[in-house]
């Protein structure tokens, strides 16, 4: 199949995925979604305003509840605002249009690293969005999924810089919506549909802290404490997230990033077979490691679902002779647990614990 010929049957099934918008609740909040979200955020990151930029309102802008399309992103929040004179500064770069893009965006992602942590593509390229809406659209781990399923996903050159790969990808993505006669808000929203029909998610586009499908709170039965314990486990990810390189693991594994990202890389890949929660790499030796997070107690169930994952990492990810291997972090685990691991020898188990005190003063 020609490059036009893919272009032209993406056209027809993004075609498609539009003409159901209006039997698509999901999709068709996130579109209708637009004029509020710009209305609210476009003045915040107006380049005139942003030396008055706050960390709460940069905050409330990786929720969401509040952005309508992007989900994660305030997981990377604490980090990106920890310097509000650098990320002001970046977003002052960023916006920019006295400068080519591929330029503002290698400057902010040198060699592929956030300049400010966890400021990568898939937030600096919404905020382009919300200013410049006719201008840039948005590239992130649901995008590249959504394109290499359609099979317009480019081939890039080896040692292509994130703002040339960006540059060619806008061009792309500029086409398809003057060929649809839509604009990038609506395309952003046709991405996500496309990935989630991939890798066979739920239909709803969820919220913030939603729980993993096979997880659910505890039941009525259940005492105040592991109802305390759950509520204050709805955090691990996001902690683990922002504190890798404190915890045990970050001494030897690193998590995964990509220009810049970690979100959908390192931290809640989409695959076909499911999302991995957190993915890493060590930092001396060939070896990747798929984590699976519990916020309750593991099972038998989790070993086979991490295994799932593995498998793909494996065929898909790791190069020769690099090695996969498993661990599920969990509150606590039982029996049918302990015995699937013993038969699974590149797969652990660490029990994490949660603790909170009241002191006087």
């Amino acid at each position: 199949m020609t490059q036009d010929s893919r272009h032209d049957a993406a056209l027809r099934r993004l075609s498609a995925i539009l003409a159901r918008r209006g039997q698509d609740r999901s999709l068709d909040g996130m579109i209708a979604a637009q004029k509020d979200v710009r209305a609210r955020f476009a003045p915040i990151f107006a380049p005139e305003a942003l030396s008055e930029l706050t960390a709460d309102q940069m905050r409330a802008f990786l929720s969401y509840r509040n952005n309508r399309h992007w989900k994660g992103l305030d997981r990377l929040g604490p980090s990106i605002t920890r310097d509000m004179d650098a990320l002001r500064q970046a977003l002052r770069e960023l916006l920019d249009e006295s400068r080519p893009i591929a330029e503002r965006l290698d400057a902010l992602l040198p060699r592929g690293r956030a300049r400010v942590r966890r400021l990568g593509k898939a937030v600096l390229t919404p905020i382009l969005l919300i200013v410049y809406p006719d201008r840039y659209g948005v590239w992130n781990a649901v995008v590249e999924s959504a394109m290499q399923t359609l099979g317009i996903w480019p081939e890039f050159e080896r040692g292509l810089s994130v703002g040339r790969k960006y540059e060619r990808l806008n061009s792309l993505m500029l086409r398809i919506v003057s060929d649809l006669a839509i604009d990038l808000w609506t395309l952003d929203g046709l991405w996500w549909r496309v990935e989630t029909v991939a890798t066979g998610e739920n239909e709803e586009a969820g919220t913030d802290d939603e729980l993993s499908v096979d997880e659910a709170p505890a039941d009525d039965a259940a005492d105040e404490d592991r109802a305390c314990v759950f509520g204050l486990e709805r955090y691990l990810h996001e902690f683990l997230l922002d504190n890798w390189d404190a915890t045990p693991l970050g001494a030897e594994w690193e998590l995964l990033e990509e220009e810049g990202d970690v979100n959908g890389y390192g931290s809640e890949r989409p695959t076909p077979v499911g999302r991995i929660d957190l993915l890493a790499r060590h930092r001396r030796e060939p070896r990747l490691l798929v984590v699976e997070l519990k916020r309750n107690q593991a099972s038998d169930r989790t070993v086979g679902q991490i295994l799932r994952y593995m498998g793909w990492v494996r065929e898909n990810l790791a190069t020769d002779g690099e090695a996969v291997e498993g661990l599920v972090i969990a509150h606590e685990g039982d029996d049918r647990l302990r015995y699937a691991l013993s038969g699974v020898p590149d797969v652990r188990f660490m029990r994490y614990e949660v603790e909170f005190r009241l002191r006087e003063v």
